[in-house]
């Protein structure tokens, strides 16, 4: 975790020793405009199908950004 904000975490999967072993309640994306939150639609916490969904809707995302689309 990034001493400047408790909420930022970069890192990859192998760095995944700070994040609560509990399970993930929601991904914030910071964008210019405002930040956009993604939480859980059946659960409490995201299950492994989720969790796919929500790294692929922030994959296309950063390619539509990238793209100049947003």
């Amino acid at each position: 975790m990034s001493e400047e904000s408790p909420r930022e975490w970069v890192g990859t999967p192998l760095d995944m020793s700070e994040v609560d072993p509990r399970g993930i309640k929601e991904i914030i994306v910071e964008l210019d405009e405002g930040e956009e939150v993604l939480r859980p639609k059946t659960n409490e916490r995201f299950g492994s199908y989720e969790l796919n969904e929500a790294a692929r809707y922030i994959f296309f995302l950063s390619n539509h950004i990238v793209k100049g689309g947003y």
